[in-house]
């Protein structure tokens, strides 16, 4: 039985290539400090169309430094989607403070907004920290 095993391990390892699957190749590669993924509201613009992506990254050991990123991701009219643009908030990696949760909302003129973002260390939220954002 073990024997079975193996060579079943084996074969997906040296044949499991034989099927690339794109996604799959991609999700491999997203970075470990890479911890949150949302989808924060739709957006309309210039005749495109999409949602917004927020990630949330983190590093450090004892002290935790979060950084957080908006990308405008495409809806195209194959069923595809593409990231248009990506940006970094760039004042929440300069305090060095970690994210516990967050709220967010979009409008219809292609604008987002981060509306709280709960800091590890700070008692109170940061409530329209930064306003909103234009892809």
């Amino acid at each position: 039985m073990r024997l079975l095993f193996f060579c079943f391990a084996v074969g997906l390892a040296l044949f499991g290539t034989a099927n690339a699957d794109p996604l799959l190749d991609g999700i491999a590669k997203i970075p470990g400090p890479v911890e949150d993924v949302r989808i924060g509201g739709t957006w309309e613009k210039d005749g495109k169309n999409g949602e917004y992506r927020v990630v949330i990254t983190r590093s450090g050991g004892d002290s935790v430094t979060a950084r957080l990123f908006v990308q405008w991701i495409a809806y195209h009219d194959d069923g595809d989607t593409s990231v248009d643009n990506t940006i970094e908030i760039k004042e929440l990696g300069a305090l060095k403070v970690d994210v516990v949760d967050y709220t967010s909302e979009s409008d219809q003129e292609g604008l987002a907004a981060v509306k709280t973002l709960i800091l590890e260390r700070f008692e109170d939220a940061a409530v329209g920290m930064f306003g909103r954002l234009e892809g």
